[in-house]
Parts: C-alpha cells; sequence; structure tokens
C-alpha cells in the first residue's frame, strides 16, 4: 500500500531534490535478478513545434530515454514510444537527451514487478509528464485529467488521460483531506485514482482531487486518421484522441495554411482546450513539403494569455488591454467562458482571458475569440449557462453553472424564476461577486 500522500506529490519533492542536485536514493545499475524484482517504465512521447520541422519521418528521431545511474537506456522509435526493462524499484528519474532535447523527470517510489507507463510532453528542450498509469498484478493507479464525464460516458464513469474508470458505492472521492463526491468532478482536473484492473478499464476504489484548475491549453501532435466534415465543423483523431475544431480555428503557420491541407496520413500540431470527450483545435499547423525548407511568411495570426487591465470603447467595439496588448473587439468576436458563450457585458477588468485573433502591424489583435479563463476575487462576475447540482433551503441554496459554485442568499435578488423553482437543467444568468475560494456569492439570478 502507498502511504496517505499522493505519489503526485512525491513527484514534485522529487523533482525538487533533482533540481538541487541530489537524490535520496538513486538506483545503481541492474543485476542480474529476476523479473519480479524489477520494474517495467514505457512511454509515449508528444512534441512541440521545435520537433515537427520534417512532414515525413519521425517526430522523435534522435531521442534517448535512459534510466539515470543505470544502464539501462532506449530509443524513441517511429511511433514515438520507448520502453525501459528491468529498472530497479525505488526513486528513479529519467534522462531524455538528443534530438534537440535535453531533460529529466524524476518518478517516485517504482515498485517491484511494476508496470509505469509515461505520457510526456516535449516542448523546445524540456520535457514533462502528462499522464502516468501503474500497474502491477493485483493494482493499478492512474493519474492524469479528467476528460470525459457523464452523459457522454456511462453513468459512474469517467475518462482519465484516454482510461476508462468505473466508479460505485464504495469509491472514495477526497480533496485536500475533504470528503468529496462524483458530482465534484470536473473537465480538466487533474486527478489521482487507485484501484483494479478490470478488463481494459480501471474500476476506482480511491479518486483523489489533486488540481481544480479546470481551463488547461493542451497540444497534441502526431499523424492524423479519419477526417471528416468541412472547415465550418470537422474532426479527425490522432492515435486515441479525438480533435474538434470549426470555423474558429486557425491554421497558422503561413498563407498556405489550411483546411483544405487536412488529409489522412498528415502530420499535424494541435493548440486547443480539452472538452468532453476530445480536444477543441484553437490553432493547427499542418506540416507541409515547405516546412523543411523554412518558411519566409508572416504569419498574422496571434492567441495571447494575460489580465484584462482596461475597457475602452463602446460595444460591440471594445478596446481592450490584456497583458500590455491592445485587443479590439467587433460583433463578430464570441466570447466564453468554459465553453458556455458569453456577451461582452461579461468582460470586467482583473479577470485573466485568453485571446485568438489577428495580429495587426501595430502589435494589436483584432480578436476572433476571446475565453474568459478566471476572474478576479472580489470583482463583479457574470456567466450564463446550465444549473445544475442544487443543495440547500431557499433563499440560501448553491448550485454549479459550467463549472463555477454559485450561493445565494437573502440579498440576492431572483428575476423570472423564484428560487424555489430553480431546477437542474434550467438556463440561467448569474450575476455576483467572485470570493477567494473561486465560488460566486450571486446578486442576480435571472432566467
Amino acid at each position: 500500500m502507498l502511504k496517505s500522500v499522493s505519489f503526485y506529490g512525491l513527484l514534485i519533492a522529487a523533482l525538487g531534490l533533482s533540481a538541487c542536485g541530489g537524490a535520496s536514493s538513486s538506483p545503481t545499475s541492474p543485476s542480474t535478478g529476476s523479473d519480479a524484482a524489477t520494474a517495467t517504465i514505457t512511454g509515449t512521447l508528444r512534441g512541440g513545434s521545435p520537433l515537427l520541422a520534417a512532414s515525413t519521418g519521425t517526430a522523435m528521431s534522435g531521442v534517448v530515454v535512459t534510466v539515470i545511474g543505470t544502464n539501462i537506456s532506449a530509443s524513441v522509435d517511429a511511433a514515438d514510444r520507448f520502453t525501459l526493462t528491468g529498472v530497479p524499484p525505488g526513486d528513479v528519474a529519467l534522462k531524455f537527451s538528443g534530438g534537440g532535447v535535453d531533460s529529466s523527470v524524476p518518478l517516485a517510489q517504482v515498485r517491484p514487478a511494476e508496470t509505469v507507463s509515461l505520457v510526456v510532453s516535449v516542448t523546445g528542450a524540456s520535457v514533462s509528464v502528462d499522464s502516468e498509469i501503474r500497474s502491477t498484478a493485483s493494482s493499478q493507479q492512474l493519474e492524469g485529467r479528467v476528460e470525459s464525464l457523464p452523459p457522454t460516458t456511462a453513468a459512474n464513469t469517467l475518462v482519465v488521460a484516454g482510461k476508462t474508470v468505473k466508479t460505485d458505492s464504495s469509491t472514495r472521492f477526497e480533496q485536500g483531506g475533504a470528503t468529496k463526491s462524483f458530482a465534484d468532478l470536473l473537465i480538466g482536473m487533474r486527478v489521482h485514482v487507485e484501484g483494479t484492473a478490470a478488463a481494459s478499464d480501471l474500476a476506482a476504489s480511491l479518486i483523489r482531487i489533486q488540481n481544480t484548475n479546470t481551463w488547461i491549453p493542451v497540444e497534441v501532435n502526431g499523424v492524423i486518421d479519419s477526417v471528416t466534415g468541412t472547415a465550418a465543423l470537422f474532426q479527425f483523431k490522432i492515435g486515441s484522441r479525438l480533435i474538434k475544431g470549426d470555423d474558429l480555428t486557425i491554421f497558422f503557420g503561413n498563407s498556405t495554411q489550411s483546411f483544405s491541407l487536412l488529409k489522412d496520413g498528415v502530420r499535424v500540431e494541435v493548440k486547443g482546450q480539452q472538452r468532453d470527450g476530445y480536444v477543441y483545435a484553437e490553432r493547427i499547423h499542418v506540416n507541409d513539403d515547405d516546412d523543411d525548407a523554412g518558411d519566409d511568411g508572416q504569419d498574422d495570426s496571434a492567441s495571447i494569455h494575460g489580465i484584462l487591465t482596461a475597457i475602452g470603447g463602446a460595444k460591440p467595439t471594445l478596446n481592450l488591454t490584456v497583458g500590455g496588448t491592445t485587443v479590439r473587439t467587433s460583433a463578430e468576436t464570441i466570447v466564453k467562458r468554459r465553453g458556455d458563450v458569453q456577451t461582452l457585458d461579461t468582460l470586467k477588468t482583473g479577470q485573466t482571458l485568453h485571446v485568438i485573433g489577428v495580429r495587426q502591424s501595430n502589435g494589436s489583435i483584432d480578436a476572433r475569440r476571446v475565453d474568459i479563463d478566471d476572474d478576479a476575487p472580489g470583482g463583479e462576475f457574470e456567466i450564463e449557462g446550465s444549473l445544475g447540482g442544487l443543495k440547500g433551503t431557499c433563499p440560501a441554496v448553491t448550485f454549479g453553472v459550467n463549472g463555477f459554485t454559485v450561493v445565494t442568499n437573502t440579498s440576492t435578488v431572483f428575476d423570472g424564476i423564484a428560487c424555489s423553482a430553480l431546477k437542474s437543467g434550467a438556463k440561467i444568468n448569474v450575476k455576483g461577486v467572485r470570493q477567494a475560494d473561486g465560488s460566486v456569492v450571486a446578486t442576480r439570478v435571472k432566467k
């Protein structure tokens, strides 16, 4: 049994030791012991644009993975995978080198006869672990982001890092020592799951919520297949991951980039956001033959992330200052918060925004889309969406709207709907004040 602290926390602790140049239990080169005394580590690498210069060949060509302190190593193959066998138990660290990569990641408390399966992201010369599955003959552990929930999945079932996780009445849900429930799970949360194998699925005995930051940029790179749809609404797969896009998806890199280049067998780089069961593509780069020779074309698409510090102008033509950059909106600009469409009225200073648009010659951006990622505590807040998880007794009730916890009280004004008439699934507009814990105290609830 593992100690009560999650192995994710131990990973961070091990990383700190690595950064300081030391480790508490570095393994030595393996002896000729039995397989039952050693572990196996497998992994898949997902690379960023520096490693996708060629439209043919492997994206991770030349990368070698080594167990530091041993003679165990493996080259990344044409499918961007590697396998390390005979890994001694204990705290280990993997070194990634070659192909422009020079970085390492720690793995804490590797156990005898354990199989560790990793998904590793490569950005420039650095690597990081996206998800991790640990399996023995009697147990499994999984760590990653929640990718899908009901009704996309079956009742009491979720998908974490591509793996189906099943829960029942005996499954425990925790966060920071507090008891939680299945209803507290949201798309994008990072969780640690413990349980047993159930065919190809995982039957969970414990789900520990580790990170409630649900807005997560996602990068997926590889060869696409099963392309369907039109430029207005399309989808394809990269491995097992489903990618969806629409007429707001930007094709970047040079003037030739467009939806017409999306064909089965083409290698692409996708930047987007995790949604329920798929990745929404905000930006796509198709690796064509011109990438090898370099590109003198100017990429005028832009994507910035920062705090909204000033709002000027009149709707729909607003002048925003986001992270020091001037952003202009128009009647065509789409505003969203966690996937739900909002109005320009929702924009308030202090919010953290993600802006997608077209870069102008003076450095400003004409916004096609504005995503509200976070709101400043104490700031004015507004959201529209479907109500869920209603609890409490009027007028003091609590419910969720698109992942935000909303609290009402005797000062809340109910407009067009009585507090007693609230029910799950109702479409409502909430205005209120964002609290330090991320919840919203509602000043008005309108149907």
